[in-house]
């Protein structure tokens, strides 16, 4: 992974910098929920409590923000990594799996049916298996991205501190991501007592009011990627010298935070009760 051409700054590969691949699949994502958006608002029909369309919907937002993110990550390697295996693989990896991913959950919501915890038939459980191999090969290129950003040149002149949040946070999208949502994706349900059903959900996510619920944990872990980055850039802006120390404490606090978010879940209470 050390093999590289180390310009003093990323070649330009698309659009500001962007992988176009990452960069064009992300927006065709976006896209996507205009049409999704329209079938929610006219098919009546609902699983789980709420809309058909709602699961795809959510998905291909997740989906497109993961891609995104992955495509702007290039921006801050030498351009050389770009052209070398695990370059590659970082690209073509999640667009395959992304695609086939979402498509079986349209597939699913077309016909009313679940598309997790679907063991209703051989087939349901074989293509329930095949997309949680795909699920698991998309994350891991996060953790791909944040090795390359922790241990290649900072060509990009990024902040030491920033850099370090950028390639913790893509390390632990791979790392509680995947190991939470591979226990999840275990159980029969995400549910753990409560109301099953997500007719009374936590508005926008969906998460159970009432009783345990899986996903919140795993998509704190999923989006570890955004939000270090993001929560690093404030205190390097807020603390200024002490951000190194302070960033460290929050990866800390979130890495915990996660874990306790799962715990509570496996208690069977509810991330917030309403």
């Amino acid at each position: 992974m050390t093999t590289f051409d180390t310009e003093t700054r990323p070649a330009a590969l698309g659009l500001r910098g962007w992988n176009p691949p990452l960069t064009w699949a992300g927006l065709a994502f976006l896209a996507m929920m205009i049409p999704t958006a329209w079938l929610a608002l006219h098919d009546p029909r609902t699983f789980n409590g709420v809309n058909v369309w709602d699961k795809p919907l959510k998905f291909e937002l997740s989906i497109a923000i993961f891609l995104l993110m992955a495509g702007w990550v290039f921006t801050r390697l030498p351009s050389g990594w770009a052209r070398t295996g695990w370059g590659r693989y970082t690209v073509w990896t999640p667009i395959v799996a992304s695609l086939g991913e979402m498509a079986y959950i349209a597939w699913r919501a077309s016909r009313a049916e679940a598309s997790h915890f679907n063991q209703s038939t051989l087939t349901a459980i074989v293509l329930y298996a095949v997309m949680g191999v795909g699920a698991l090969a998309l994350s891991s290129t996060a953790l791909v991205q944040g090795i390359a950003v922790l241990r290649t040149p900072n060509t990009a002149g990024d902040n030491p501190v920033f850099r370090a949040a950028l390639g913790w946070g893509l390390v632990l999208t791979f790392v509680l991501g995947a190991s939470l949502g591979g226990y999840m994706s275990a159980q029969t349900s995400h549910w753990v007592g409560g109301i099953q059903s997500d007719a009374a959900g936590l508005p926008l996510f969906g998460w159970s009011t009432t009783g345990g619920d899986l996903r919140p944990p795993h998509f704190l872990g999923i989006h570890a990627s955004q939000i270090i980055p993001v929560a690093a850039l404030v205190i390097i802006r807020l603390f200024g010298k002490a951000a190194g120390l302070l960033t460290g404490l929050f990866v800390a606090g979130y890495i915990a935070l996660a874990i306790a978010v799962f715990v509570q879940a496996l208690m069977g209470l509810p991330l917030i009760a309403l």
